[in-house]
Formats: structure tokens, C-alpha cells, sequence
């Protein structure tokens, strides 16, 4: 049986929701989780980046746009499924441990020393941010379909590039820390926006996945961003596993 898009897209990042927690889970090493850590951003780097080039060769014809060049677009564009795993996984552990230092309870040091890394959010942060930048660059280049496709959705031509001008500023916004919430929140309301116009249009729902994986990464970063501090701080000194007072 062949699954189907949204089927597949649920399922694989559950595979990778749970693959991500054993790893963390199961590290008991603080060095080992901070290496994980930074290993996370270098990957969303590279893949982000392979994405935005990917599509701007597309774009200008150096790669033709067949079924094969779509075929590898997928993943890409969903990051081969291993951020949004990471941005869950870490995501629900923060959220217990943060439940946890409010009862007085101390989790495991290198699960914290993961979650709460800096490198993770900011791995979080540039997937998302390039996503978004990716998005952009398909409007420009198809702008006429875009037009056609909100006029077709009731929306004036002007809302098209307002929308542009906004997922760009909130791109460019998640990569400051002081302006990163805000873009959080504007951008998950501007995905959710774009999952109702489709569900109104009759759309299959596999035309809103892409606007669905960026609204949970995006909730993922409110939550690790609002509690990391949080969680960070409620490490206790352990000389034996490497932290300091």
C-alpha cells in the first residue's frame, strides 16, 4: 500500500520525533550533548542551504523542473524530517523539565545541557528562517501564479506583497534574539492564515503541509526559546559531569 503525502509526512516525523529523544535521552555525557548540539546547527546550515540552492537553480533553469527534481524537493524542503524531530522532541523534554524545577525536581544534566543549548535554537531559527526565504524566492519567480492564486482566494494583489514583505521581515527577525518572538508569533499566524485559505479553497490537505511543518517548528522555538533559560539555570553544580557554579 502507497501511502499518501499527509500520511507520510505524519509518520516520518514521528520516526523522527522519537529517534531524536532516544539520542537525547540516552546521552549521559554533558560534552557529548553539546557536540550534539552544535552538530544539529552544522546540519541545518548545510541542509537549508542545499534547499535555497536547490530551488534557485530550479528556478533559472540549471536543474529542469521535472518529476525527479520535485522528487528530491520534498525532502529538502522538510529537511530530510530530522529538524522538525529535533524541534519536538526538544520542544516536549524542555516542557518537562520545566514542570520538573517547578516541583523542585532536577532532570537528567545532559538531557538539559542539550535542550537548552544555544546551538539548537539557533539551528531551529536558520532552518526556518532560510524555509521562509526559500518561499520567497518561488513567489518572485512564479509571482503571476501567486497573483492568481489570492486573487482566486478572494485577497487583493496589494495582500500578496504584503505577505512577501512580512514572511521576510519575520525570516530575517527569528535570526536576533530580541526580535525572534515577536517573528515567531507573526509568522505562525500568517501559516495558519495560509492553512485556512487552502481548507476554504477546498485544497487537498497536502497543500498545507509545508505551511503546517513551519507552524509547529515555529511553536517548537517559542517554547525552547521561552523556557532554555529556565531549564539552563536550574542545572546544579556537578563536578563530576562537567558543570560549574
Amino acid at each position: 500500500m502507497v501511502l499518501g503525502e499527509t500520511s507520510a509526512f505524519v509518520l516520518l516525523t514521528l520516526a523522527a520525533t522519537m529517534l531524536a529523544s532516544v539520542c537525547v535521552i540516552s546521552n549521559a555525557s554533558i560534552s557529548c550533548a553539546q557536540r550534539m548540539a552544535r552538530g544539529f546547527y552544522i546540519l541545518c546550515v548545510v541542509l537549508s542551504l542545499a534547499t535555497l540552492i536547490y530551488i534557485i537553480l530550479g528556478d533559472n533553469g540549471v536543474v529542469r523542473e521535472s518529476d525527479r527534481f520535485f522528487l528530491w524537493l520534498r525532502p529538502l524542503l522538510f529537511r530530510g524530517w530530522i529538524v522538525i524531530g529535533v524541534g519536538i522532541s526538544s520542544a516536549f523534554l524542555i516542557l518537562l523539565n520545566f514542570v520538573a524545577s517547578l516541583k523542585g525536581v532536577a532532570g537528567r544534566p545532559a538531557v538539559r545541557a542539550f535542550i537548552s543549548a544555544p546551538a539548537v535554537l539557533s539551528g531551529l531559527c536558520f532552518s526556518v528562517s532560510l524555509s521562509f526565504l526559500c518561499t520567497e524566492v518561488g513567489k518572485l519567480v512564479h509571482l503571476a501564479d501567486m497573483r492568481q492564486f489570492f486573487a482566486l482566494s478572494g485577497y487583493a494583489a496589494w495582500f500578496l506583497y504584503f505577505i512577501m514583505v512580512a514572511e521576510t521581515l519575520g525570516a530575517f527577525g527569528l535570526l536576533m534574539s530580541r526580535t525572534m518572538i515577536p517573528a515567531a508569533i507573526g509568522l505562525m499566524a500568517i501559516m495558519v492564515g495560509a492553512i485556512r485559505t487552502h481548507a476554504r479553497n477546498g485544497d487537498p490537505f497536502s497543500d498545507s503541509l509545508e505551511a503546517l511543518h513551519l507552524l509547529v517548528l515555529l511553536a517548537c522555538i517559542l517554547v525552547v526559546r521561552l523556557l532554555r533559560t529556565r531549564v539552563a539555570l536550574a542545572q546544579p553544580c556537578d563536578g563530576a559531569l562537567g558543570t560549574s557554579c
